[in-house]
């Protein structure tokens, strides 16, 4: 598995649930990034982790890539898989010096926008986008529409009901929060404004925000002159995930745009009631006032009348929160996206020709498992 940075941001975080998942279905997998910031330290257990920087940057990207082939040519995996679509030629250079099948994942509508191809690349058999909305923004071209596209939707991991606090309870002020990266692209600015319409409604609320990013000063800024400051905690993206999302009791997707939303998905397997922007994936998990309630992007009035909503209706909110975790917990649980990864895997292994030298790795005497 190829990917770039891993940060706190939900594409991070279901590359290495990915990569964790598999090894615990005994299949080898060696994540290659090229380095990690603000990732909680207890999500790399379990992952075969290489931090190899430089691999993305042009001409000295070359050299680092023949250092990584050089460590792969000996046991070569079986599938190689790039987490990251913006990554395509690094992974089509590597495939094809390796004479290995390449699958791409596609986590946003913005990279599956900017894929292009050239030249066929042999090796690659298939983009894997996170939803409909994001496959649907791949270009059309004679190479495009020869590439295999299918849709695999992120799954996490659910835990027993009877682990999870109710939201809402009435012994402390309710927490509102949101988290990933602090781009403009993820309408933080307009999660403040809510919050402040909220709090001028005369609801007493602690307001959380977790992850870092550029715009976090403008935030920071922002949250100064709505008279936030003292109801508002940053936090970065070394917490504890499922400790942050347990302490909230209104979790908000605020996104302009939006390939799904793991973190989302994350927060409904925690049981709590989900706000979003009807953007994108968005769509595909929640139905409006079924599994969630969904709000116009840049609508901070429309989204402080749902927070204030659910505040005011503690029945509804449980509602909610409970089908959405029953549609995560039937519909993007982590086992059924292992499940059909490793039957994409074994697809276009099996379907790419291999040479004497290339027995699949897990028929050779000397290793019953699977690489990938």
């Amino acid at each position: 598995m190829l990917d770039g940075e891993l940060t706190f941001r939900g594409s991070s975080l279901l590359t290495l649930r990915v990569a964790r998942g598999l090894e615990k279905r005994d299949i080898d997998t060696a994540l290659v990034c090229t380095g990690m910031s603000g990732v909680e330290p207890s999500l790399l257990k379990g992952v075969r982790l290489h931090e190899i920087p430089g691999y993305t940057v042009p001409i000295w990207g070359l050299l680092v890539l023949r250092t990584i082939y050089r460590d792969l040519k000996e046991q070569r995996p079986d599938v190689i898989h790039v987490q990251d679509s913006r990554l395509l030629p690094q992974g089509a250079r590597l495939a094809t010096r390796l004479g290995r099948p390449l699958i791409v994942s596609v986590g946003d509508q913005t990279d599956a926008a900017a894929i292009t191809l050239r030249s066929p690349i042999p090796q690659l058999k298939m983009l894997l986008s996170v939803s409909e909305s994001v496959q649907q923004h791949i270009p059309r071209s004679a190479l495009l529409d020869a590439v295999e596209k299918r849709v695999v939707y992120p799954g996490v991991e659910v835990p027993e009901a009877s682990t999870i606090d109710l939201p809402l309870d009435d012994d402390r002020p309710p927490v509102i929060g949101m988290a990933g990266p602090l781009e403009v692209i993820k309408g933080a600015s307009f999660f403040l404004r809510a919050c402040h319409r909220v709090i001028e409604a005369g609801h007493d609320i602690r307001i959380v925000i977790a992850g870092s990013g550029p715009e976090e000063h403008s935030l920071r800024q922002l949250a100064a002159s709505l008279d936030l400051s003292r109801r508002l905690t940053f936090v970065d993206g070394g917490v504890s995930m499922g400790g942050y999302l347990s302490a909230i009791d209104v979790f908000c997707l605020p996104s302009l745009q939006q390939g799904i939303g793991v973190m989302m998905l994350e927060a409904m397997a925690l049981g709590r009631p989900v706000i979003a922007s009807g953007v994108g994936g968005v769509t595909s998990v929640i139905q409006d006032r079924v599994t969630g309630l969904i709000v116009p992007p840049s609508d901070s009035r429309r989204l402080a009348d749902s927070i204030i909503e659910l505040l005011q209706n503690r029945i509804l909110a449980r509602q909610i929160a409970a089908a959405g975790q029953n549609l995560v917990r039937s519909e993007f649980n982590e086992h059924r996206m292992l499940d059909e990864l490793i039957a994409l895997y074994r697809e276009v292994q099996y379907a790419t020709p291999r040479s004497a030298e290339s027995i699949p790795i897990h028929s050779r005497t000397s290793s019953s498992r699977e690489r990938t």
